[in-house]
């Protein structure tokens, strides 16, 4: 298991945020669906914080937010310290592009038609600052060589698309990553490259990341701090060993004895464990920083 980084300042402030969307149930009634109900949330620089919950819960929701795709009917949200709600729209959008998503599914998350340089090229392109060389840098980063450059996503395996998505997501040289579900998709040895090629990533380019995920090993793993969210509240933040180790709240108790435990042996009042933990990092220096 990776050690906990120093973090710095926060970079992402979400507090006390109420999303709420109204939906007819008849002729003349409504019904009020609190999706988001009084969050408060804050991911610091160089820091990962874990985001889980069951499906339904509020944390798609969360994060369209803050990319301005949901009105919240109350709450602040601030990016590097700046109020999102007090900004005109073009300062907004380009204090938003200092956040970027990485999407769970890599073979919709990428435009079939294009080439990977195309996709990659894009962001910069919009932004006016694009140059090859740019995106061939890009693409080293995430193990992807100069020769793939006219290729399309189709001749790409999962975890090759993934890389792409990430690539692309770093275009415009963001400080903050939202990763939704970034190694779902993907075969478990194939995870385990992703979380190591983001691990060197956040040490490279100092990003600091909201983890969005339903594997609880791989939340322990990756993230700092863990947030467990339930029916659009938080139920219990804190930090990854607490949460995990002496978890305070029954919701997120539930979360950890639904892990399967591999080996049946095993104490049942010992910490839970997965039988898919991703491998350790694969050189010295990630290992000292995790």
């Amino acid at each position: 298991m990776s050690a906990l980084r120093a973090v710095g300042d926060p970079v992402l402030e979400i507090e006390d945020l109420h999303v709420q969307f109204t939906r007819r149930t008849g002729w003349r009634s409504k019904h009020v669906v609190r999706a988001v109900d009084g969050v408060s949330l804050s991911l610091g620089r160089g820091e990962t914080l874990g985001l889980v919950g069951e499906s339904g819960c509020g944390k798609s929701t969360l994060v369209r937010s803050v990319f301005g795709l949901n009105t919240p009917v109350a709450g602040d949200i601030r990016v590097l310290g700046e109020r999102l709600a007090d900004l005109p729209p073009r300062r907004r959008r380009a204090l938003q592009n200092r956040v970027q998503l990485v999407f769970q599914d890599p073979y919709s998350s990428l435009d079939p038609r294009l080439s990977v340089h195309d996709i990659v090229a894009e962001p910069l392109q919009i932004a006016g600052t694009y140059s090859k060389d740019r995106v061939v840098e890009l693409l080293a980063d995430v193990g992807i060589g100069a020769e793939s450059l006219r290729r399309t996503p189709a001749q790409f395996s999962g975890g090759q698309r993934q890389r792409i998505g990430i690539a692309r997501a770093l275009a415009l040289r963001p400080e903050i990553l939202v990763l939704d579900e970034p190694v779902s998709a993907l075969d478990v040895s194939v995870q385990a490259q992703v979380i190591n090629l983001l691990i060197d990533l956040q040490d490279k380019h100092a990003l600091s990341y909201l983890f969005i995920a339903h594997d609880l090993s791989v939340v322990r793993y990756l993230s700092d701090r863990v947030a467990v969210m339930r029916q659009g509240r938080i139920v219990e933040l804190g930090d990854r060993d607490q949460v995990f180790d002496a978890p305070r709240h029954p919701y997120t108790r539930s979360l950890l004895a639904a892990i399967p435990t591999p080996d049946p042996r095993t104490r049942a009042d010992a910490p839970p464990t997965h039988p898919h933990q991703p491998h350790q990092p694969h050189h010295p220096a990630t290992a000292a920083t995790r």
